[in-house]
């Protein structure tokens, strides 16, 4: 008897629980956001500010603030952000007072590329390959800048994980290793590309230019790079070589200055 009465009340709360969200869903649902919060998450220098992430949404997606519960679904506000090229990653969420948060990741750009054609686009990192971005010529960055013969233009559609052998791939790579070590992003300020596979790179400190080639050996070249600042121009002075190449192991042929 006492078991069946258990068993009874048990279903009767579970049937009014199951009333209670019921009906709370009902309510949420013909309530409306009251508000919409912006923050952004930076791993590089400032690109872009909140109210350029508020006026984006506002051009691809309907109004958020005001709007009912019901005919608003986040996860499609968050594809499309992370469609927003200046996104690295996003997420959104409601708090208990019905406002709207939106936390965003800016794209970590690690260089300016300037093609060819004078076209200037960002590279930046993304997980573990990396992605093309829109220049902002109103928001300069310090970061590496990349010039040359780059045939390569900004386009949106691009998939660096599926071109492993493309320029910008490589410039990615060594760009990323620079602006990873305070050192070299510090002391090399451009990358000049006489052709891929051939890259030159421009120190801040020195007047010398650095025949570095391709990205291949690339820790070796930059450990064998630190071992002559190191052991080499400190003693004999930072000015005394017009060149210096890193393409033949630890050996590293060294170009004096005509005075």
């Amino acid at each position: 008897m006492k078991s069946r009465k258990r068993k009874i009340i048990l279903i009767v709360v579970i049937l009014l629980l199951l009333l209670f969200f019921l009906l709370y869903f009902v309510w949420s649902n013909r309530q409306s956001y009251k508000s919409v919060q912006y923050s952004i998450l930076y791993h590089s220098d400032t690109l872009v500010k909140t109210k350029d992430l508020e006026r984006y949404l506002a051009k691809c997606c309907n109004p958020i603030a005001g709007e009912l519960k019901r005919n608003v679904s986040l996860p499609q506000i968050e594809a499309q952000i992370r469609r927003w090229p200046y996104c690295d990653s996003v997420r959104t969420f409601t708090d208990i007072h019905g406002n709207v948060r939106i936390e965003m990741v800016q794209a970590k750009v690690v260089a300016r590329v300037i093609n060819a054609g004078g076209e200037s686009f960002y590279l930046a990192r993304q997980g573990s390959g990396g992605k093309l971005v829109p220049f902002l010529p109103n928001r300069p960055l310090r970061v590496l800048v990349v010039s040359g013969n780059i045939p390569d233009r900004y386009r949106a559609d691009y998939n660096m994980e599926l071109h492993d052998t493309s320029l910008c791939r490589d410039l990615l790579t060594l760009a990323d290793y620079i602006d990873s070590h305070p050192f070299w992003k510090a002391q090399i300020t451009q990358v000049y590309v006489e052709r891929k596979g051939m890259y030159l790179l421009t120190p801040l400190m020195g007047n010398h230019l650095i025949t570095f080639g391709d990205v291949s050996r690339m820790e070796e070249k930059f450990d064998n790079l630190w071992n002559l600042y190191k052991q080499g121009l400190n003693v004999v002075g930072w000015y005394r070589y017009a060149k210096v190449n890193l393409q033949f192991g630890d050996k590293i042929p060294c170009e004096k200055r005509i005075m």
